[in-house]
């Protein structure tokens, strides 16, 4: 039987991404899940899927893998393997004191990936899953959750919904999808339900809640939420009464 090795790769160079993956693809028990450019957007990744082995870089922008690796730590299940890999060598130290799996330095080998490889396997098998790891495996997985619509009860994963608003005319709140269909929603639903339907879903004013897996940015001078394409054209501004919560979320993710 093939053991199954579900992998996660963080680099904020797509190229890289590009490479691993394709080096990787030999080896039939790696089970890429998630590719990530964006640590923030990684975090949530891992955190949701609970790999067997992340391939970490630690060179980004505004952080860096060590301290992503920190503040995952807390909020991880599994004997997660860590692989830092970049290619500069003075991190070497700093990755082994982070409790690192491995380090590997670009431009690596194909015996040293194999390497990485075998030992996964070799460590994954000696170590059975627990039956805490699998409840919350299984309670992470990407399941759809239920939304009752004035005409219908709709059946959606979280990556379908874009945001909620609110309409005073009609005094009921709206679901705009991700392909830009609307659905009104009960005159019942109250903000509290909407924001208990999955932890993504967050409160940016009065009137609106923004799936924030979508959130690129936040215009500092105007709270103006800036969107990833093709959803950048939209005009979603915070209230500074919730912004704080915003950062507050964007942290634990």
């Amino acid at each position: 039987m093939t053991t199954n090795i579900t992998t996660i790769i963080v680099d904020d160079e797509p190229n890289s991404i590009r490479n691993l993956a394709d080096d990787l693809a030999v080896y039939p028990e790696i089970n890429i899940l998630d590719t990530q450019t964006s640590p923030q957007k990684a975090k949530k990744s891992i955190i949701q899927y609970q790999p067997d082995l992340l391939f970490l870089d630690i060179e980004f922008p505004t952080t860096n893998g060590i301290e992503l690796l920190q503040e995952i730590r807390p909020y991880m299940y599994n004997n997660m393997h860590v692989v830092f890999y970049t290619a500069f060598d003075k991190y070497m130290i700093d990755a082994l004191r982070a409790s690192a799996f491995d380090y590997l330095l670009k431009p690596y080998q194909s015996e040293e990936l194999l390497q990485i490889v075998e030992r996964v396997k070799h460590e994954k098998g000696n170590n059975p899953i627990n039956f805490e790891q699998a409840m919350h495996q299984l309670l992470n997985k990407d399941c759809k959750f239920a939304v009752q619509t004035v005409n219908n009860l709709l059946l959606l994963r979280d990556s379908e919904i874009l945001y909620f608003q609110y309409s005073n005319e009609n005094r009921c709140w709206n679901m705009i999808l991700t392909n830009m269909k609307q659905h009104r929603l009960r005159l019942s639903t109250k903000a509290r339900d909407i924001l208990n339907l999955h932890p993504s879903f967050i409160r940016i004013n009065t009137d609106c809640i923004l799936n924030i897996d979508y959130l690129s940015s936040i215009e500092n001078s105007t709270l103006r939420c800036i969107l990833y394409a093709p959803f950048n054209d939209l005009e979603l501004i915070a209230s500074r009464r919730h912004y704080s919560k915003i950062k507050e979320a964007l942290k634990l993710l």
